[in-house]
């Protein structure tokens, strides 16, 4: 008897045949549902009450998973969704809707919302987990900078302290904080001018210590507040625990039974609790601290003032990282997951852009709906951010441990984030779009194309030139100035110029009285008109002798007055040359005892100025003399100033520092005192001189300012060059 062989069709058919035939588990019954509207479009949040995991779920999804009650087969369930939604009919196939139910449940299943009991399901499940890949040492030492380490279940605290407290969550209590943070916020900016000279003790060692206990004992108190938000509005929070990001130790509260409000305006309060009550500790402690005395106790509120105020401002509200300020913003513009979507329509575009198609519908149904390109901005500033502060704590790390000899470790740091904040998603992206056009060889010459003119536009950026442009704080000089200094001892008698004056040289300054200078000048003038009665006694007398020696007398007592009209003559004081006063307050010195070598005032010519400009070595390569110079004084914020360096750069480097220029004394360049007293700089600084002509006389020596040097043009490949060979330390380098 011969022995039928099934054709294609029919062995098709009976795989389609047993796939309706197939029977998916039940919905799990124990499941939180809520109902909310995101976008316009109706969704369902899930909590899974076993696991604390949470699912969003479009409301015609979640109708579907409805369907499945563990008796219905896959054709009896795409029959009653039809009947709900007639119109997915219209967009898909009955063979492709089976598909999609299948597939649907594979995922419940794996994500634990279908009751394990249907045939097959264990070894499904276990087939899934088998799938999983081990993690890679490169994946475990990624998954080391970002740790998450839950302690402990706080819930049934939480509901205790929750009752006597309800009254901070009335209007009464919010209105009651407000009023203290307004008056915080007041004294805050009225005490400013006591507040910035504080900070440079803020940043001490042992300070830092007791920074790092405070901060501590906040973040606890700032968790707390998530966690009794979430309480009072009818959550669960049964985790709170240690987060480790890049080796820095923060804590967290899981409060994401938030999902389940049906209010958004609950779901806010409850990210930016946080915030809220760290600003109302910094508000007290501002009050506390303006009525405090020096000691302890005012620098322990001054450190959990600014650890309240400006640590949650920079960090917590930043909606560019995944804390507070993030959650905000997701849930005031109704878009769960917004780093996740930002990230797809980044995929999406450059898919569209470098592939073209549309993107697949179950792709097209998370992206939002609208505004993508601002979605495409936040992820790019998100992602640069976060690279930008894992890049600087590697930084830190490399130098804290560079004595050790594990700077090493700072790198590795570095390197990782750049491989896996950059290279890797762009390679995954790539890797799965080309996998995707293999089986659509007409679809390659978008890309190439694309890729050609990538090329093209990439190697004419790196060819054009760049302009380099340094901008360093500035000091201004005078180029000829002299001190009136007193010449002789004596007592001000009258100052005849004021700060600010034009004199000329020789100009009366001021004058000095000494009633030892004048009183010899009238003994001189008495001794010789004496001297000179006598010689007329002695001529024509017998004896000649006695002439010439009264005639040698005379002439030695006008030498003597002679001799004392000069040195009372510097009892007053002159210009040495023509400029402007200088000297403050010259009032103050009336009356002064002045002794010789004593300054009364500085006159310089201001008609010239010179223009210091301190320079690090990396940016001394590229400057030159002739160069142009762009500078805005402080002073004169509205006007701008245009000079040219005048000083060679071959000469040996600065070794002192005008005190403006200082960190210490308000400006920006760190500097210690050498055994002379005489302001160091710590790093190499080359001093760049540029003269400045000041006809109006507006500019002072000492002002201080920003300038602008346009150094050296270079292409742009060559200055990304060196601005790679300036990241890399020297030791990797030789």
């Amino acid at each position: 008897m011969m022995e039928i062989l099934d054709t294609p069709v029919k062995a098709e058919q009976e795989q389609t045949r047993l796939l309706e035939a197939q029977v998916p588990s039940a919905f799990r019954s124990d499941l939180q549902i809520s109902h909310q509207v995101f976008e316009g479009r109706a969704f369902v949040i899930i909590k899974d009450p076993l696991s604390l995991k949470y699912f969003r779920l479009p409301v015609e999804d979640y109708s579907l998973a409805a369907l499945f009650d563990g008796r219905r087969s896959v054709v009896e369930i795409r029959c009653a969704f039809l009947e709900a939604y007639p119109h997915v009919a219209l967009a898909q196939s009955d063979q492709s809707l089976n598909e999609r139910i299948i597939q649907f449940a594979h995922e419940l299943l794996v994500a634990g919302f279908l009751e394990a009991t249907a045939v097959g399901a264990h070894k499904q499940l276990q087939l899934e987990r088998s799938r999983q890949r081990p993690q890679t040492p490169w994946g475990m030492f990624m998954s080391a900078l970002f740790l998450k380490i839950p302690l402990w279940d706080p819930d049934r605290l939480l509901t205790r302290l929750e009752r006597p407290l309800r009254a901070i969550w009335t209007w009464r209590g919010f209105v009651i904080s407000l009023v203290i943070f307004v008056a915080g916020l007041s004294v805050f900016v009225l005490n400013f001018p006591r507040i910035a000279p504080s900070l440079n003790d803020f940043l001490t060692l042992p300070n830092l210590a007791l920074v790092w206990v405070l901060t501590i004992v906040v973040k606890v108190i700032h968790e707390f507040g998530h966690g009794l938000t979430c309480k009072h509005y009818g959550g669960e929070v049964h985790e709170m625990g240690a987060m480790v990001i890049v080796f820095s130790p923060f804590l967290y509260a899981d409060v994401t039974d938030s999902y389940l409000f049906p209010r958004r305006r609950h779901r806010v309060l409850v990210a930016a609790a946080g915030i809220y009550v760290e600003l109302v500790i910094a508000a007290i402690a501002t009050l506390l601290w303006a009525v405090s005395q020096l000691g302890p106790g005012q620098q322990l509120l001054f450190n959990l003032m600014l650890i309240t105020s400006v640590w949650t401002v920079l960090f917590n509200a930043n909606p560019l990282m995944k804390f507070d300020g993030y959650y905000m913003l997701t849930d005031i513009l109704g878009v769960p997951n917004l780093r996740s979507k930002a990230q797809l329509c980044v995929s999406d575009l450059c898919r569209r852009w470098i592939f073209g198609g549309e993107a697949k519908p179950q792709v097209e149904r998370l992206l939002p709906r609208q505004n993508r390109g601002w979605f495409v901005l936040y992820s790019f500033a998100a992602q640069l951010y976060l690279l930008q502060i894992t890049l600087g704590i590697a930084m830190i790390f490399h130098h804290l441990l560079k004595p050790y000899g594990l700077s090493w470790l700072g790198d590795a740091i570095g390197i990782g984030a750049l491989i896996s904040m950059l290279i890797v998603p762009v390679v995954s992206f790539f890797k799965q779009q080309l996998a995707q056009q293999r089986h659509q060889p007409s679809r390659w010459r978008r890309p190439l194309t694309v890729l050609a003119g990538g090329v093209v536009v990439l190697t004419v950026i790196l060819f054009s030139p760049w302009q380099i442009k340094v901008e360093r704080p500035a000091v201004m000089q005078s180029v000829e100035q002299d001190w009136v200094r007193a010449e002789v001892p004596g007592k001000i008698e009258e100052i005849r110029v004021r700060t600010g004056q034009t004199v000329q040289a020789g100009e009366t300054l001021a004058v000095l009285s000494s009633p030892r200078l004048s009183s010899a000048v009238t003994v001189g003038k008495l001794e010789v008109e004496r001297r000179r009665k006598y010689l007329d006694l002695t001529l024509g007398a017998n004896a000649p002798a006695y002439y010439q020696q009264a005639k040698t007398s005379l002439a030695e007592a006008e030498i003597a007055l002679v001799e004392a009209q000069r040195q009372d003559e510097k009892r007053i004081l002159k210009a040495p040359r023509a400029g402007v006063v200088l000297t403050p307050d010259l009032d103050r010195l009336s009356s002064a005892a002045m002794r010789p070598g004593d300054a009364l005032c500085e006159i310089a010519d201001l008609t010239q100025l010179r223009v210091f400009i301190p320079l690090n070595e990396r940016q001394a390569r590229d400057i030159h003399a002739g160069q142009k110079v762009e500078l805005r004084m402080r002073a004169r914020p509205q006007e701008t100033y245009l000079g040219e360096v005048v000083a060679d750069l071959k000469t040996p480097p600065t070794t002192e520092l005008p005190p403006n220029l200082v960190a210490t004394l308000g400006g920006d360049i760190a500097a210690q005192p050498d055994a002379q007293g005489h302001l160091k700089p710590l790093e190499v600084i080359y001093g760049v001189t540029v003269l400045l002509h000041n006809p109006d006389g507006h500019l002072r020596p000492g002002m201080t300012g920003s300038a602008r040097v346009y150094g050296d043009e270079l292409p742009v490949w060559q200055v990304l060059w060196q601005r790679i060979l300036d990241f890399v330390s020297l030791d990797y380098r030789l």
